[in-house]
């Protein structure tokens, strides 16, 4: 396997969810096998988004930080690198999270299925191998990894809440499998806690045109699948997981599993297979 980055630049647009404003980004080519960012309007050193990087955040986003910068919202933009094998970017940005075009990877799968891609020949990249049962707990949530042929993702999770229930999905990553099943699955959240997130300031980009929302009894807005809540958690994964920027041959399951514990997960194979 080979490091991959892009052919020509690609200039990406959209509102950012937490902030309200718009924000552009653009990802040139670069062969230094690693997804790096910079700041452009507050004119920040680059930051690299290396697991040594990872911010300790909450459920809601994924976040990377140094002395001098940051940014979030990165998992389903990562996710969808992780979907076309690509390690190697240098971003422009000029805001201090991704945008979060319609909740999914779906528009960023769009963008990167019209442009060109290029290996890095100069540099190897060798797979993560699960090589034996490991399983990491955070309260009732769990990650599971097994020994696996190929790279497999699964995802189970469980509310009280007659609308969401109980929904699975089992995906084995390729980028066909991955546009297929997973890019335009929604972020999602419960209409009581949309309106208390507004409250506190947060989620000022957020609308019924960038999640799925949840009332007492229905979806306020159209689901795109039956289960999308846990093909999104499933995407979520994927990328939190590309935080590596290798691949994993292994089958992954998270069960309730969310950002913190996503994250944990990754430092303990950084731990065991870096």
């Amino acid at each position: 396997m080979i490091h991959q980055t892009l052919a020509t630049s690609i200039t990406i647009k959209g509102i950012g969810i937490h902030s309200g404003e718009i924000i552009t980004m653009t990802c040139h080519p670069s062969d230094k096998g690693i997804i790096s960012i910079s700041n452009i309007k507050e004119k920040t050193p680059t930051l690299e988004l290396t697991i040594e990087n990872l911010a300790q955040t909450h459920n809601r986003a994924t976040q990377f930080k140094n002395e001098t910068a940051n940014i979030t919202t990165t998992e389903h933009f990562l996710s969808a690198c992780a979907a076309f094998g690509i390690t190697s970017l240098n971003i422009e940005i000029d805001g201090d999270e991704i945008p979060i075009l319609d909740g999914s990877a779906k528009e960023f799968c769009n963008i990167l299925q019209s442009t060109a891609l290029k290996p890095i020949p100069s540099k190897s990249l060798l797979p993560i191998i699960i090589k034996e049962p490991l399983t990491i707990w955070e309260d009732s949530a769990c990650i599971i990894a097994t020994p696996a042929e190929s790279t497999l993702y699964s995802y189970y999770l469980s509310y009280n809440h007659p609308v969401i229930q109980s929904q699975s999905h089992t995906i084995e990553l390729s980028t066909k499998n991955y546009i297929t099943e997973i890019a335009a699955a929604r972020t999602y959240g419960f209409e009581k806690e949309v309106q208390y997130l507004i409250k506190q300031g947060l989620a000022k980009g957020g609308s019924l045109d960038n999640a799925l929302v949840i009332g007492d009894n229905d979806y306020i807005n159209e689901p795109r699948f039956k289960n999308e809540c846990a093909r999104h958690k499933l995407l979520d994964l994927i990328g939190d997981c590309w935080v590596l920027n290798r691949p994993i041959l292994g089958h992954i399951t998270g069960i309730k599993s969310g950002h913190q514990l996503n994250h944990a997960f990754t430092n303990l194979l950084a731990k065991k297979y870096l």
